[in-house]
């Protein structure tokens, strides 16, 4: 027999194999829609199947949202932890069986902190159980036009059968964002108070990125770093969607780079496809991201190839001169002068405990600009006796007139002034360390 027909069955037995495995081998999976009209700014494999993780929360938030809007639920309920929902493991609020919190604190710890524990008692709330309300997130996924997805819990924790795209994710967090504006703040938030304890966002990118103002990240061994994010400039806004970073930073730097090119796109009108045009029939699994290095005991129980320890890094080129270069380009060339420096003041208390509720109330009014300046208590003594003042210092002002515009708009009090000049001093100083809590990554 001829070597020739060997040679060309071994070429197409080669060809076939690499034509398979390709797409479950994707390095990345990304998308950039333009949240008003829902068309495609950029895409990478957006309808490539994917294991969402703790992005699956945000369904469970918009569930959750959906039956506040209904009637079915008031924010401030009280619900209880079963020991199923006690026994999630980290990231998780640590909630004890038989534990109460309100509904607002449960979203509230499932959209900053992430916590398995509060989104099982959500969807249990909701549905009944926990499997129940994966039912339910499924055939909510299937109104809304998630063809890739289908959900097995409410918390994103490993399973076969929890899958979704980069694409559907776009869908559901303009979804969210349509149908629930009034809520939307909850993920705006950058920390949680509960219980005297104050824990920052797991989400960097409302730090990092200067007009991001929500949503979600996501971590599993399978997944890699995933993260969603929304921007919003010049009332123009943005839903970003990365999946199988390798790192938290990556996922980071590279939701900024997907922005920028986003943001530098759509200014020149480059839209693609509306998103719901966007069509995969391949039926290959999700990618075991992370089989490569420390997660390769995971991917091997989950009969995952764990491969070889190297991968390259996701790089997205950010367009030349991006928003964010010129935010630091201005902030080197123009130092804040001292006589520029503002307070914005939330009125006295008599007690502590109200100047901190009052502090919480305009962390959560305000948003993204909470980032800006130094907000505290101080006490204040006068004839009256001792008072208790919530307060923003380090602004400029036109800073403390939008603080004033959004506090007002909640019915709150506010005042703003300039800063006296004996503070600046204190307000300019280098801060004392701030003991960090410690966090597992989302």
């Amino acid at each position: 027999m001829s070597t020739l027909p060997k040679t060309r069955l071994a070429l197409l037995s080669l060809a076939c194999l690499l034509l398979q495995s390709a797409p479950a081998a994707a390095r990345y999976a990304a998308i950039v829609i333009d949240a008003d009209t829902g068309r495609v700014v950029h895409e990478t494999e957006s309808t490539q199947r994917w294991y969402p993780a703790s992005l699956t929360k945000v369904m469970t938030i918009y569930l959750t949202l959906s039956a506040l809007e209904h009637g079915r639920l008031r924010l401030t309920d009280t619900v209880f932890a079963s020991k199923h929902a006690a026994s999630q493991p980290p990231s998780k609020l640590g909630l004890r069986t038989g534990q109460s919190l309100t509904v607002e604190q449960a979203i509230m710890a499932v959209t900053t902190r992430s916590a398995n524990d509060a989104a099982v008692v959500l969807a249990e709330k909701l549905g009944g159980s926990e499997s129940n309300f994966a039912t339910m997130m499924t055939q909510q996924a299937r109104t809304l036009g998630m063809y890739n997805s289908s959900f097995e819990n409410a918390s994103g924790l490993p399973n076969d059968g929890q899958i979704s795209s980069a694409r559907d994710l776009a869908l559901l967090s303009a979804a969210l964002i349509r149908d629930f504006p009034q809520h939307y703040h909850y993920f705006s938030a950058t920390e949680f108070n509960y219980k005297g304890r104050v824990m920052p966002n797991t989400n960097r990118i409302l730090k990092s990125y200067p007009d991001a103002d929500g949503l979600k990240t996501g971590f599993t061994c399978g997944s890699g770093y995933n993260l969603i994010a929304s921007a919003k400039r010049n009332g123009h806004r943005l839903i970003g969607v990365l999946l199988g970073a390798h790192s938290s930073g990556e996922r980071f730097e590279q939701m900024g780079n997907l922005l920028d090119m986003g943001f530098a796109n759509s200014e020149k009108g480059l839209f693609g496809e509306h998103i719901s045009q966007l069509k995969d029939y391949s039926a290959l699994p999700p990618p075991f991201q992370l089989s490569s290095n420390r997660c390769a005991g995971s991917a091997e129980q989950m009969g995952a190839d764990s491969g070889s320890s190297r991968y390259e890094p996701i790089r997205i080129n950010a367009p030349y001169n991006s928003r964010r270069e010129k935010l630091t380009q201005l902030a080197q060339a123009k130092p804040q002068s001292r006589s520029s420096i503002w307070t914005v003041s939330m009125g006295s208390y008599p007690r502590k405990i109200d100047a901190d509720v009052n502090l919480q109330r305009a962390r959560n009014a305000l948003g993204t600009l909470a980032k800006t300046g130094h907000a505290g208590i101080v006490k204040t003594k006068s004839k009256g006796g001792t008072a208790w003042r919530a307060q923003w210092t380090g602004l400029q002002q036109d800073d403390s007139q939008d603080f004033c515009r959004r506090l007002r708009a909640k019915h709150m009090d506010c005042s703003a002034s300039p800063q006296p000049r004996q503070t600046l001093a204190a307000a300019t100083s280098p801060a004392k360390p701030i003991r960090r809590i410690s966090h597992r990554r989302s």
